[in-house]
């Protein structure tokens, strides 16, 4: 089974303008601004080292920079670290999520977690925040928004005909997920 990793920046910006009464246009220039920083970020990953690192989308309501397996991004790697930390000040709060869009992310992730397990997957885990695993050895899947994180075990075959459909159903993004995340 192949081992993915979903690195997803879900600007807090453009969250908390999804999240609130603000009138379509503070909405739009936030979303703008949002995806501007992401894609000064992306650029600035791969002028330090770090030459196959994608450019956002926009999919799914949210700013998401997602790498899969194959894309030969190693988060792990010295050379990811350093580019990390060199470019992370590009990012609407040096890439740090609000606390309220850290919570509001780990209550979507736990429907969706509630949701996978209602749709057949027992096993599927609850989201944790913090720091993703230092390692994806053991995992089929991690998917991080905003300070919170799905560790998906390898135990848990995300290839099945059940996963899928159950992400589907669910919205349970990622790499070869059905729907990439959606911002709260």
């Amino acid at each position: 089974m192949p081992r993915r990793i979903a690195a997803v920046v879900a600007c807090g910006a453009l969250i908390a303008a999804c999240g609130s009464s603000s009138s379509p246009t503070t909405t739009s220039t936030a979303a703008v601004k949002g995806y501007s920083q992401a894609i000064a970020f992306s650029k600035c990953m791969r002028s330090h080292g770090v030459p196959n690192f994608p450019d956002p989308s926009t999919s799914g309501g949210g700013i998401h920079i997602a790498i899969g397996g194959g894309s030969g991004v190693n988060p792990q790697a010295p050379a990811f670290q350093a580019a990390q930390k060199s470019c992370r000040s590009l990012l609407p709060n040096g890439g740090q999520p609000s606390a309220q869009a850290s919570a509001q992310a780990k209550a979507r992730l736990l429907r969706t977690s509630e949701c996978m397990r209602a749709h057949g997957i027992t096993d599927f885990p609850d989201p944790q925040t913090g720091s993703p695993p230092s390692s994806p050895a053991g995992y089929s899947a991690i998917l991080g928004v905003n300070g919170a994180f799905l560790a998906v075990p390898n135990s848990i075959n995300t290839q099945s005909p059940a996963f899928k459909q159950a992400a589907a159903v669910c919205n349970f993004g990622g790499p070869g997920g059905a729907n990439p995340p959606k911002a709260l």
